[in-house]
């Protein structure tokens, strides 16, 4: 059994390494990190307003590490900040045409690599390892 559960450990590692590999050569080409490209997914699927104290929050970060990210977004040209007149201690941010091209392109060539790995399985394989792959990460949040 203990050689087992390593083995799982290290398989998953080596997927997660995998995926993050093939995520940051893909960025690379967009002048992205992992993590601008996380805030960038954020804003385009967040519903309504985004402030920066809702990323903040939302990805466990602290106030300065935020700002870093968006403003080498902004300096990048993919996002802009916009001062409300009522309240002018928040500024919204929003994504630019640029960010909603780039984010676009990532979310098809991430359901390429989905439908590259479902090929390799039945439906009911498929609907099988969600299963599992929920059922380990409830397990791991539990600890």
């Amino acid at each position: 059994m203990h050689r087992e559960i390593n083995q799982i450990h290290r398989k998953l590692k080596m997927l997660h390494h995998a995926f993050e590999e093939r995520r940051n050569r893909q960025l690379l080409q967009y002048n992205l990190t992992s993590s601008q490209m996380d805030v960038l997914f954020y804003l385009k699927f967040c519903e309504g307003e985004v402030h920066q104290r809702d990323i903040e929050k939302s990805f466990g970060l602290k106030n300065p590490t935020v700002t870093g990210i968006l403003n080498r977004l902004e300096e990048k040209g993919f996002i802009v900040r916009k001062t409300r007149q009522e309240d002018k201690r928040f500024r919204l941010i929003e994504l630019t045409e640029k960010s909603n091209r780039i984010v676009a392109e990532i979310c098809e060539d991430v359901w390429r690599t989905d439908d590259r790995i479902y090929n390799c399985m039945s439906r009911e394989e498929r609907e099988r390892f969600s299963e599992l792959l929920d059922r380990i990460l409830n397990s791991l949040s539990e600890l």
